[in-house]
């Protein structure tokens, strides 16, 4: 149908540019096919098709009109102005013919709107943004060596103006920890560990029962997280099959404790170690900077250590009353280590446990013998699991009801 009518439209064309060259009206008329020519009196008649559309009596211009979307994927095209595409409910049609979601943050001042993930505004430093998008000041709320960190969202790596940043602790991301949870106060002691497994590895011993367990590996921190959840009747967090070695022989190259691990999951109500995320959430306490207060008042590092390990509490604690998290000894977190994984959970990061493989896991803190730049909240060290260190510790959360 359509080609029968650009035919015609064709022969009129010719039959006009005959036209122009005859004198007479009958002649014009005969060229025309017979129709005869409007009079000067008589208004000219363009036939309009029906607005059905496809049909012999009239033909639709417009449908010879090639819409060009180009990337377009929503709205009128700009050639044509026909449809390029329609967004879905959730989403409307910007003049870039991109659908983009339209954020709602009523009610909120920070942390991500419900509807687009997309921020809504941060707190003030020192102030802390709870999963309500609301602003609160950190406040210790600690009993018998447990302080509850509740639920909330930061921003999680080092500013890029951080004059120690290294690679691995960017980009900056929006972390949610949908969860509160209680973190040790300090780093578990020599008295601690004696008391659960009946033995010391800390080549610190000296220091005393008060002092953190260090020269122990990550197998043997999971180890002992189990042990304290047998003892006070939680259920255990990690099932760990085919083990081999000594838990806490101290010795660096043999005998090391080892096992396959299986981690049941935050859900699960027993002592675990922390997630990276659930670690420096904890140690920031609404900060934003590299450390919750100034170095000298606040860590046990290089500088004013003495070369060894020192009596947990001895320094500041931040607002959420958590001593030494920064300094004294590093920290075994759970996760596997990765160097690009920031880039990895940069949206929508929710309750992250870290890649799901790896070879190396997590450290956080710095140390007596660490210098200023890697005794901040963003650094990032990791060690193979096994590994034994005398500047290497560990302190467990326990998820709250």
């Amino acid at each position: 149908m359509r080609v029968l009518r650009y035919l015609a439209v064709l022969s009129l064309i010719f039959a006009i540019i005959a036209m122009i060259g005859c004198d007479d009206s009958a002649h014009r008329a005969h060229v025309l096919g017979g129709v005869p020519l409007p009079t000067d009196d008589e208004p000219d008649i363009v036939s309009k098709p029906d607005e059905g559309g496809d049909t012999d009596e009239g033909f639709d211009v417009d449908s010879l009109c090639v819409p060009e979307c180009g990337d377009r994927v929503c709205g009128p095209d700009p050639v044509c102005g026909k449809s390029c595409g329609t967004c879905d409910a959730s989403t409307t049609c910007n003049s870039q013919g991109q659908c983009e979601c339209v954020r709602d943050c009523t009610g909120r001042v920070c942390g991500p709107d419900p509807v687009c993930g997309e921020p809504c505004g941060a707190c003030d430093e020192n102030w802390v943004c709870v999963l309500s998008g609301k602003c609160i000041a950190p406040t210790a709320d600690c009993n018998n060596g447990w302080c509850l960190i509740p639920s909330g969202i930061f921003k999680m790596g080092s500013l890029e103006d951080d004059p120690y940043r290294e690679l691995d602790e960017g980009p900056v991301h929006l972390v949610t920890i949908s969860r509160s949870f209680y973190m040790a106060q300090t780093e578990v002691t020599q008295g601690q560990w004696k008391s659960l497994i009946g033995n010391n590895p800390s080549e610190h011993s000296a220091c005393g029962d008060n002092c953190p367990v260090e020269n122990v590996n990550w197998y043997e921190a999971v180890h002992y997280a189990n042990a304290l959840s047998e003892r006070e009747g939680f259920e255990t967090c990690y099932t760990l099959n085919g083990c081999s070695g000594t838990v806490g022989s101290g010795e660096s190259k043999n005998n090391l404790y080892q096992c396959a691990v299986t981690f049941k999951g935050l859900g699960c109500a027993g002592y675990r170690l922390p997630t990276e995320a659930e670690w420096e959430y904890a140690a920031r306490a609404g900060t934003s900077g590299p450390r919750y207060g100034e170095v000298d008042a606040t860590t046990w590092y290089w500088d004013n250590s003495s070369n060894t390990s020192h009596p947990v509490g001895g320094k500041a604690a931040n607002s959420w009353g958590l001593y030494d998290v920064l300094g004294n000894v590093f920290e075994w977190v759970y996760d596997f280590y990765s160097e690009d994984y920031y880039s990895t959970c940069s949206s929508n990061c929710t309750d992250p446990t870290g890649p799901a493989t790896g070879f190396n896991r997590v450290n956080r803190s710095g140390g007596w013998g660490s210098d200023e730049s890697r005794t901040r909240v963003a650094f990032r060290n990791n060690y193979s699991p096994d590994e034994r260190r005398v500047y290497l510790g560990f302190r467990l959360v326990r998820s709250a009801p």
